[in-house]
């Protein structure tokens, strides 16, 4: 298993170097990568400069393109020599295959960390770009006993996440710059976000001229946790330290880190610079919550024949307003059953009223009806016949 990460100085290189298994750098352009910073003459200063320290350097192209950005991506791209990279990685599938017509001797890695989670999936990608894939890089959201499935039976090498930020929310809109003056920000905005509901937990967001991002505030972290895909053929780990970085620099104490890994992951983790988890890694279980978010009436076998009204909202203390099912006379209901599954009986003293406040007898289909307040009744409570 060898480790890659993004490198955005000749110090960041320096470090990589230090690194017996970091053997592959990524370098992200301004033109091509969602948070890339680089302008296209650093990005192949740094990959020569790479290649002179014995590292292997891939270009991220990660950007997702319309038909008329494409064109004007690849209109740029004819002044670049692609082949000063040992691989290309890309998420947009029309940039692979541009790729492949254009550069048939440079091996794509294909990020497919989202919506991409099943073997079908993947082994279809794999297929379709069979001769040219080099990598599939996976999303954290697969679970650790299926990314070890995967690592043993995909044709080709697998990559995951090691550690870094886990993303929640991307958008290619510009979401953030008309909110705050700031100038001078050079198209790169980096602000920490609150939620009206959530005030009390800012998390971090940044925005380029790809888009925006939302991340949230703990970093994912497998270090400590190896071990399964190790054994499992698990080709490249990412560490992932961009939000670290300062002045340009992109891999603080990448050295330091990749030692730590192997000697004392456990202490790694306990000293990360934020609050370190592993959410999916043991199971996915974001679908386990569905089962409690069912509605919890008892009343749905009521929904019959002898069902004439439902309660649709009301004034506590005031009023409660009724839609008509099913028509019916006042004389034939004295009985709410509520969601608990509890009847109430209806006051003899209630009236009921059409929408103009006048006293009614009957109600007709569809027909709005309105209440005095009746206690307990809640909406979704239903109006039996006796």
């Amino acid at each position: 298993m060898i480790f890659n990460t993004f490198v955005g100085s000749l110090e960041d290189l320096d470090r990589c170097a230090r690194v017996a298994n970091l053997r592959e750098v990524l370098l992200e352009p301004f033109l091509l990568a969602r948070q890339g910073k680089l302008t296209a003459p650093e990005v192949f200063f740094l990959a020569e400069e790479a290649k002179k320290r014995g590292l292997r350097p891939v270009l991220v192209w990660d950007i997702l393109m319309t038909e008329g950005v494409m064109m004007q991506i690849v209109d740029r791209l004819c002044d670049w020599d692609l082949l000063n990279f040992a691989a290309i990685r890309v998420c947009d599938p029309g940039a692979a295959e541009w790729l492949i017509v254009h550069y048939p001797q440079l091996p794509i890695q294909l990020i497919v960390e989202t919506g991409n989670h099943n073997f079908e999936a993947l082994t279809g990608w794999c297929e379709l770009f069979a001769g040219c894939l080099e990598r599939l890089i996976l999303s954290i959201e697969i679970p650790e006993n299926k990314l070890i499935e995967y690592c043993q039976k995909l044709p080709v090498p697998c990559e995951v996440l090691g550690v870094g930020r886990i993303l929640l929310f991307y958008s290619p809109r510009s979401l953030l710059a008309e909110h705050i003056s700031e100038e001078n920000n050079q198209g790169f905005l980096e602000v920490k976000a609150r939620a009206e509901e959530n005030g009390d937990r800012p998390l971090p967001a940044v925005e380029t001229h790809h888009g925006t991002f939302l991340f949230l505030d703990k970093d994912w972290f497998i270090l400590d946790q190896l071990e399964g895909l190790q054994k499992a053929g698990l080709h490249t780990l990412r560490l992932d330290l961009r939000h670290f970085g300062k002045n340009g620099n992109l891999a603080p104490d990448i050295d330091q880190i990749c030692e730590q890994i192997f000697t004392d992951p456990v202490t790694l983790k306990n000293h990360w610079q934020t609050e370190a988890r592993s959410p999916f890694f043991k199971a996915n279980r974001t679908t386990s919550i569905f089962s409690r978010m069912k509605s919890k009436s008892k009343i749905s076998h009521y929904r019959n024949d002898l069902c004439v009204a439902e309660a649709l909202g009301g004034e506590s203390g005031k009023y409660i307003v009724f839609q008509v099912l099913r028509p019916f006379d006042i004389s034939e209901i004295n009985q709410v059953a509520i969601p608990t599954g509890e009847k109430v009986n209806i006051p003899e003293t209630v009236t009921f009223k059409n929408l103009q406040g006048y006293p009614i007898t009957k109600g007709d289909r569809d027909q709005i009806i309105i209440t005095n307040w009746i206690k307990k009744v809640t909406p979704g409570s239903l109006i039996l016949r006796n």
